[in-house]
């Protein structure tokens, strides 16, 4: 058995590796666009484009 001062440093750095990994094995399976992405939908540029000519 370690001392305390070995068991503290391995759980910190366990505690370290395991931060995120419900939201990282989220984005791995499922990717980060929205899931209902208006590809018709003119964005902030063509949407400025449009008002210049206007």
């Amino acid at each position: 058995m370690g001392s305390p001062t070995k068991k503290h440093k391995t759980r910190r750095v366990a505690k370290l590796a395991k931060q995120g990994n419900k939201r990282k094995n989220q984005i791995r399976l499922h990717g980060t666009t929205a899931p209902s992405l208006p590809l018709n939908k003119p964005n902030a540029n063509e949407l400025k484009q449009s008002a210049a000519k206007a």
